[in-house]
């Protein structure tokens, strides 16, 4: 196997870039983890200091999001990737023999069609409707406002009975294939989403419950929690 470059991953904890985090020590690579804040303009900063909120949109994300991920190869040139579907797309292809990214070709589709539809539909779509419907229309017009967030909190919960729908079929308890792949690691961090961003009574979900109960079990998932801080939801 080819050296891992070195990697230098930036989050916010329970941010969708826990997804990211959970994958990294899934895979055992080696990483470097920058938490992120927001500064007086709300904008995100490494918490650390080592990087200013503009220097952070320069070299790591130029929409000041999270996940970050700048990668350095042995020859000294740095990359950085953006975007959470893409950065575990590249973390599975660091270890194929993990099969995170799926097993076989139609596995891989279906993996990459779980993580563009949770990034995109549920989390890009949905919930930024629900929490930031300023990013939609004119915050000021309070009616299109609740209109937008009411469209996103009613997308959020046709997400959760998708995805709910899908666990009740027969299999093995993962959203894609007999083990657990990168769709796994994402579906858990909006499980969590729907707990403290929507208020919702997550337990009704009752396959997805024991799907996210099952993965927070893993080592790779208490070790991300722990390096954010963040308690298990699961006792």
């Amino acid at each position: 196997m080819a050296p891992l470059p070195d990697i230098t991953f930036y989050y916010f904890p329970l941010a969708c870039s826990q997804a990211v985090h959970i994958v990294l020590h899934e895979l055992a690579i080696p990483f470097k983890a920058v938490s992120t804040r927001h500064n007086s303009d709300r904008k995100l900063e490494a918490a650390d200091g080592s990087l200013t909120a503009e220097e952070y949109r320069d070299q790591v994300h130029h929409s000041n999001y999270v996940p970050g991920f700048v990668v350095t190869f042995p020859d000294g040139n740095k990359e950085s990737i953006t975007e959470t579907p893409a950065i575990l797309s590249y973390l599975a292809s660091l270890v194929p023999e993990r099969n995170l990214g799926g097993k076989t070709e139609l596995e891989k589709a279906k993996v990459l069609s779980w993580i563009m539809w949770i990034g995109g539909t549920l989390q890009g779509t949905a919930y930024s409707a629900f929490l930031a419907p300023r990013r939609f229309v004119d915050a000021s017009d309070e009616k299109l406002k609740e209109g937008v967030q009411a469209g996103g909190r009613r997308n959020i919960e046709a997400g959760y009975d998708h995805i709910e729908k899908h666990l009740q079929k027969p299999g093995s308890g993962w959203l894609v294939g007999q083990d657990v792949t990168l769709a796994d690691a994402y579906a858990y961090v909006i499980y969590r989403w729907g707990i403290r961003l929507a208020g919702y009574d997550m337990e009704k979900y009752k396959k997805y419950t024991e799907f996210a109960r099952r993965l927070e079990g893993r080592e790779s998932v208490k070790k991300a929690l722990e390096d954010e801080g963040v308690p298990a939801h699961f006792n």
